[in-house]
Parts: C-alpha cells; structure tokens; sequence
C-alpha cells in the first residue's frame, strides 16, 4: 500500500488516496484505490504532519501484511518454536452468526431440496460471501483459497462455484424478500422512509452483450457498464436491488423496482428519498398516484431561468442566528405529461435554500474560472483546447466581425455570455429539494434528504472494500449471482454496524475481522494473533472469551459453534 497525491480537477489542490498494488487475472501488475481522504488542504488543516504519518502508517501496514501471509511463531514457554504456518481466519463467524440469523441456510437448503444439485449450494454460497466480505477476489482465486478459513468445506469444485452463480441468479427475489422478512421478524424494521440511487459497476472485456452495455460510467470508463439500482432503509440497510444494462438512463431503473416490490415486500406508505438524477416527472407522478411522497433533488442551472429567478427572489427567505443559512419553500404545482397525451398534477412544495458552506465548496470547485475567462476572451482559439473544462459553456459561437458586429458567413468567432456567468455565480450555495409532503418543516426536508449520503456510502463500499468491479465473470447469469454475494456481504456488514455502540466504518469492521487469526501448533494447540480493539468490541456483543493466547481445537471450536449458535 502507498499514499497518491492527484491533482484536484476543478482547482489547484490535490486528492490524497490510500492505493495498493495487485496483480490481475493475467498476472498484470495494477493498482486500486483503498480509500480516499478527500483534499490535501482539508486532511492537513489540523495537523500538517498528518501527510507524512499516513505515509509512515502505510508503509508498516505494508510490511505486517507481507508478513502475514506466513507467520512464524515463537514461543518463550520451553523454548518450543513452529516452523512456517498458514494463519486460519475465524473472524468471518461473526459474519457467519448474522448469516444464521437471516436463516439463510434454511432459505438455500428448501431451494436445493427442489433440484438435483449433488454440490452444497450453501457451502459455496457462504464461501463466496465471506471471501467477498473479508478478502475480495476472483471467483478461482477465492476457491484456491478456501482452506485459510478456520472450517472445512465438503469436497466441491471451481466449475461448480461457477454453476452455483447460475442458481443464485435464479434465487435472488426470493432470497432477498426472505431476508427482508427476517429482518423485520427480528429487529423490526421501519421502512417509512427509503433512500434510492444507482451507480454502476465495470467489466474488464469491452465485449459487450446482455447486461454488459455502453453507458454513462461514473468512473469514466470505456468498458462495458451494468446498472444497479438499490433501496436501503433508515439504517443503512439494504431492502433490496435491480440490475439493468449499461445503457440504461437512471431515470428509468427507479420505477420498474418499486413497482416489483412495493407490494410484494408489504413496504406500506413510504417516503423516498432520491437525488436529481431520479427526478423525472413519471417517476413522481408514480410515486403520488400511489400515494407514497418523494423528496428529491431539483436541478437549478439546468431548468431554465424561470426556477433560477424563483430561487434568486430574496422575498420570503428565513435567516439562521449567524447568518450562514437560509430556506423558503414555495408551493407549485407541478403538471406532468402522460404518454398517452394526459396531464397529472402534482401539488408539491419547492424548498429553495442557501449555505454558506456550500456556497464556499461551489466556489472553490468553480477554480479559477476569472483567469480563465480572461485568457479565452483575448484569444478564442483556446476554447477547442482540453483546458476549455468549465469555461467553453460560457461562449457562444458565432459568425461576427468582433470589429463591426456584423454577421458574417466566415471566420466563426466565440462571445461571451456575460449574463449566464454572473447567473451562474449568484446561484453558488443555492439548492433546490422537492417533496409532495406538504406537512414537512423546512429542516426536516433537508434532514432526511441529506440521509442520502448513507447509500452513497454503501455504493462507496461495494465498489472498494467489498471489491464488487471491476467484474471478473461474463454470463447475465454469472454478472447476477457475483452481485447478490456482494449485496448479501454488504447486508451483513450493515446489521453487524448496528449490533455495535459504535458506527464503526467497514473498512475497520474488515480490518478487525482480519485481524481474528489462527495459527496451528503441535498437539492440536492453536495459537491465536494479536487482534484490533475493533475485534474486541465485536467480541464483546456476542459475550464469548477468544482472548487467550493459546486454546486447544476443542474449545477453540466450542466457542466458535456457541458465536454461531447464538443467534
């Protein structure tokens, strides 16, 4: 693991990020970003050495990792020392604890029972999930190593794991509306209020075919994408997800998902809460016409000037004590265009607001736009170079003499648009949220709106702790089968989160978790390794001792079945 430093790309700071090198199926050497520490500016604000000891930090945790992959153990008792052994992982029975609490065993076994499948269905299935939850990897390579958990795995083999991913495609909306029932039968569960979003995920082929398509990639690649949608609850987690091709628009994942579920999951009257990439009029004319309410983002620049002078209208705005926020909500009605020709009206408030802190943050993303515009002014040609971002959106391009004024039919030249620019600048810290809860207090909007950031975060954690892309299998089947083990690792990670005292990220639930280690001594004697205080704190919830240095395989594997029991 290393620390990169990347140039900002709207100003002239840099992005810190925490990056380990690995090497790809072929053996190709590449690298992935572990986490992000958002701006140098803001990371050293408080502590200008907090740079140099990431660095120092990343370079031991470096060198315990190697040093991990075979440890030698030396005893000071009677001088007895082992020679080289594989640590055996036993934290993933704390995963493997939730997992029989979902009685997902019992869900899998019912479904296998109806086939003639000779392999476990379960067995695999819990491989691939913990492997996805504690040490991500290709579907071979996770099967190469399964011995380094601490159970033992009926005999099944690599085309196997790759058939079981057909079944689980196939299982999915039962397994995940069985879960969700679960769920509620033994932590109750409030779905009055929903977050939605999409993201999508990247494949390593370009070969593109079924859910592998051409889209928009929120990663800039070129590869083929695929979609998903996903649904989470108040506390983070999961209700359940879709996946669509690549190339489908955001706007039209959102419906097809609720319509499928809304009854069938028994969700009763719901909010949803969604960014502005959902915000289309069926989408809301859905969600009233079923009587449920949305609180959605509302795009400003992009809707013309009739929403930015409601906006820009300093009637009716209420003030903080310091002067730092302000909100007014305004009632529209919104009137929405049916494919059939029809109208649907929706009487929704607009609550228009303004932060000084965002207003900061949009100003310093905006750079040195100033400079800019005043270099492309004096020489236009500039304009079609790379280093038009941000700037070309604010010249018109048109056939004029800049001497006379006169159209001309040659020598096309750029204006710029004064007015759009100083609209653009009076917009900065403005935000715009819509909802068809009229009952809503202004601060209550905002609140849950800005909820969203938890399925953000589990976007975050797909994509890098749980390693869910780039994807590594081909098949529709196979590309759903990968998704359901990263949403049902994901799953187990959120109700472990809330089983704490302490909203511990996952990245630090899967540090600990590795952290639970095993080595095999003589005379069926393990020795177990240091773990975090993250582990102990998990520990700790389910009440069992796995603090001694040394335990026999007998009590070592009572007190591991007593975890898994306790459910």
């Amino acid at each position: 693991m290393y620390i990169r430093l990347t140039k900002a790309p709207y100003n002239r700071d840099y992005l810190v990020y925490l990056v380990e090198g690995y090497r790809d199926l072929e053996g190709k050497a590449k690298q992935r970003i572990l986490k992000s520490y958002g701006h140098l500016s803001e990371f050293i604000k408080d502590n200008p050495k907090a740079l140099e000891e990431l660095k120092a930090w990343a370079r031991v945790e470096t060198e315990r990792a190697r040093q991990k992959q075979y440890v030698t153990i030396t005893f000071d008792m009677n001088d007895l020392q082992c020679g080289e052994q594989m640590p055996l992982n036993y934290g993933y029975v704390f995963l493997e604890a939730i997992y029989n609490e979902l009685h997902i065993s019992e869900f899998i076994n019912k479904y296998q029972a109806k086939t003639n499948v000779s392999y476990s269905l379960d067995d695999i299935l819990k491989l691939l999930v913990f492997s996805r939850s504690l040490n991500p990897a290709s579907k071979k390579r996770t099967y190469e190593q399964k011995g380094n958990y601490f159970f033992e795995l009926p005999d099944f083999s690599l085309d196997d794991v790759y058939r079981s991913l057909s079944h689980l495609a196939l299982m999915k909306d039962d397994l995940t509306l069985h879960i969700h029932n679960r769920i509620q039968e033994t932590r109750g569960r409030d779905c009055s209020l929903v977050f939605y979003d999409v993201t999508n995920y990247y494949f390593e082929s370009e070969h593109l075919e079924g859910l592998r398509q051409k889209g928009v990639s929120k990663e800039n690649r070129e590869t083929g994408i695929v979609q998903m949608g996903l649904f989470i609850d108040r506390e983070g987690i999961p209700i359940t997800y879709e996946l669509f091709p690549g190339n489908t628009n955001d706007l039209a994942t959102m419906k097809p998902i609720l319509q499928k579920i809304k009854k069938k999951y028994n969700l009763g009257k719901i909010t949803i809460v969604a960014d502005k990439g959902n915000n289309s009029g069926e989408n809301l004319a859905y969600i009233d016409n079923e009587e449920d309410f949305y609180i959605i983002s509302q795009r400003i620049r992009a809707r013309g000037t009739e929403l930015a002078n409601i906006v820009l209208d300093q009637e009716d705005y209420v003030w903080n004590s310091d002067n730092t926020f302000k909100s007014k909500t305004v009632e529209r009605e919104r009137l929405v265009k049916r494919p059939d020709g029809s109208t649907y009206s929706i009487l929704e408030h607009l609550l228009c607001f303004w932060s000084k802190n965002e207003e900061s943050y949009q100003r310093n993303k905006r750079g040195f736009l100033d400079d800019k515009i005043e270099k492309f002014i004096n020489n236009p040609s500039l304009l079609n170079a790379s280093n038009s971002f941000g700037v070309k959106k604010y010249f018109k391009k048109m056939m004029i003499d800049k001497t006379t004024g006169e159209v001309l039919k040659t020598k096309p030249t750029y204006v710029f648009n004064q007015e759009k620019y100083e609209r653009d600048l009076a917009l900065d810290g403005y935000y715009c949220i819509v909802t068809n809860d009229l009952s809503l207090e202004p601060l209550d909007i905002i609140h849950h709106y800005h909820q969203l950031s938890k399925i953000e975060e589990s976007f975050k954690v797909t994509k890098t702790d749980l390693e869910g892309r780039p994807v590594y299998v081909w098949t529709d089947e196979h590309i759903k089968g990968h998704f359901l083990t990263c949403y049902l690792a994901l799953t187990l990670y959120r109700i472990l989160q809330l089983k704490l005292d302490k909203p511990y990220p996952i990245h630090q639930l899967k540090e600990a978790l590795n952290s639970a280690m095993a080595v095999k001594l003589e005379k069926d004697v393990f020795m177990l390794l240091d773990t975090s205080d993250v582990f102990h704190k998990v520990q700790g919830v389910y009440q069992i001792n796995l603090l001694q240095k040394r335990m026999k395989v007998e009590l070592l594997r009572n007190q591991l079945n007593k975890l898994k029991r306790n459910t």
